[in-house]
């Protein structure tokens, strides 16, 4: 018999799934919410809302797409917030700042004792328990979510409110996502060059300020494959679009580019591929 709390996991993405499995493998007991049931991978008990996941278990922990989702799953009448008593609740999606402070309030007004973690990493690192948490909360509730979030990060780092924790979210990925555009135009430059890509990026992917991505991506960019594993490109366009809706001054050009960059490949088609698909938008060419 295990003292272990029930779990209900909210999405079914990449991350969601990945965590669940870990969970599963510690010893935890699942429930499962997902608006599309079909999505959600391994053993857990698959409930029918959101409400229904949250009623009776110790932690609630979502992992879903956006705002919209976000709300979705834990406001209302079907939401995990209508079941939960005192309980601890987690939200690890990349959410917009204002959502990030709407969600803890609410959260922390329906009686639960509420940490936004938001996670960075991938589906090794949930599987190596190396992420990283952008968190906020109170000292109680951080101690309660302690347990779980160790399971999945090696580090997190505190932030006085929520917002502040989304945003630094939202510019972690910022910062990816101008890295990545950079090694897909250096790449072009040198083929326009007339230089063989697969020699510099073998070269690049053992040595340099470049090796981490380019030995990530950079053959799936030189060889046009950008098969989904840990990251769509619409994910990260969206994540772009609430960082730029968050600054009250000037957005940084190079953040403004790599954002219209984004969402110009989005609206283009290459949203749920792999965010290395980047490489295929034909930004800037017409």
């Amino acid at each position: 018999m295990t003292d272990l709390p029930i779990v209900a996991v909210l999405g079914a993405g990449i991350m969601a799934n990945a965590v669940a499995k870990v969970l599963d493998a510690h010893g935890y007991p699942l429930r499962r919410y997902n608006r599309t049931p079909a999505a959600i991978e391994g053993p857990a008990v698959a409930c029918a809302s959101a409400a229904q996941a949250a009623e009776g278990a110790g932690v609630v922990w979502s992992f879903v797409h956006n705002d919209e989702a976000s709300r979705a799953s834990w406001f209302g009448p079907r939401g995990a917030l209508a079941s939960v008593t005192g309980g601890i609740v987690i939200e690890s999606s990349t959410l917009s700042p204002r959502a990030a402070d709407a969600w803890m309030e609410r959260a922390a007004s329906a009686g639960a004792h509420p940490v936004l973690a938001a996670v960075t990493g991938s589906r090794v690192g949930v599987e190596n328990g190396t992420l990283l948490a952008f968190a906020a909360g109170s000292t109680t509730a951080m101690h309660l979510a302690e347990a779980l979030l160790s399971v999945v990060a090696c580090e997190v780092l505190h932030f006085d409110r929520a917002a502040d924790a989304a945003a630094a979210k939202l510019l972690n990925n910022a910062l990816a996502a101008t890295i990545l555009t950079a090694l897909s135009e250096t790449l072009t430059a040198a083929s326009a060059f007339g230089l063989d890509q697969r020699q510099l990026i073998e070269a690049w992917s053992r040595y340099g300020w470049a090796a981490p991505v380019t030995s990530a991506y950079g053959e799936a960019m030189h060889g046009g494959a950008h098969r989904l594993t840990d990251c769509s490109l619409r994910v990260i366009a969206k994540d772009l679009r609430y960082l730029r809706s968050a600054f009250d001054t000037p957005v940084p050009p190079l953040i403004e580019a790599t954002a219209a960059r984004f969402a110009h490949a989005d609206a283009a088609g290459l949203g749920d591929y792999e965010m290395s698909a980047i490489s295929e938008s034909d930004w800037g060419t017409s």
